[in-house]
């Protein structure tokens, strides 16, 4: 159904998190992130966006990856039809995946890195697009993500084929980045395509005008 990846950029702070899915519109109910405080991705058969609401707020509250999942999965009724992964401000990162998820369904959780899919063609889909993620050449956080989503699709992707991908970054030296595909054939290639156009020298300059948590007075 869905595959999704979040991360820690360990020498900037930043947070990034992406995800392409078989139905429309799947950054605004999957990717919850808040600089300086964490990500998180939640997906699966019914996705509960509260986890992204609930758990950046347990975050801010100093929990760590694997108290903020324990805490959202126990409060929830519907935890086995939900699939979760967290990465908080220290890298740490933890991750859920219900019973009544459709296979094929899969956690990677690792240092600074976590992604999960479901309902994909096969483990080698998120396998894939770490894989990817780690060895970019992108020079952007952004590009990086992206790249993993590319990897995960030439690696089977959504069994339904996709619809719509996104990604976001945070950081409290940048301005946000929140890229979306809400429905297209191709969307994870349209956000490749949003993504090269952000870096263009005019939208570049803008952007060094935009106020950030580091430097709000900034124009």
């Amino acid at each position: 159904m869905t595959f999704s990846i979040i991360a820690r950029d360990p020498r900037t702070g930043a947070f990034g998190a992406a995800a392409a899915t078989g139905t429309p519109v799947v950054g605004g109910l999957v990717l919850h992130l808040a600089s300086d405080v964490g990500a998180i991705a939640t997906q699966g058969l019914s996705t509960n966006p509260l986890y992204g609401v609930r758990g950046l707020r347990l975050l801010e509250s100093n929990f760590d990856a694997d108290e903020t999942r324990q805490r959202l999965i126990e409060d929830d009724d519907g935890r086995d039809a939900r699939q979760l992964v967290v990465v908080d401000g220290n890298g740490r990162t933890s991750g859920w995946t219900g019973v009544d998820n459709i296979e094929t369904k899969h956690l990677i959780l690792g240092q600074d890195v976590a992604l999960a899919g479901n309902w994909v063609a096969s483990e080698r889909v998120i396998v894939a697009a770490k894989e990817a993620f780690e060895s970019s050449a992108s020079p952007t956080f952004a590009g990086k993500l992206i790249d993993a989503l590319a990897a995960g699709e030439r690696a089977g992707g959504d069994s339904r084929g996709l619809r719509s991908a996104a990604v976001r970054v945070v950081c409290r030296n940048d301005p946000p980045i929140d890229l979306r595909a809400d429905f297209d054939r191709h969307p994870i290639l349209r956000l490749a395509e949003i993504h090269r156009a952000t870096l263009e020298p005019d939208f570049q300059a803008f952007l060094a005008r935009v106020p950030t948590i580091a430097d709000p007075t900034r124009r």
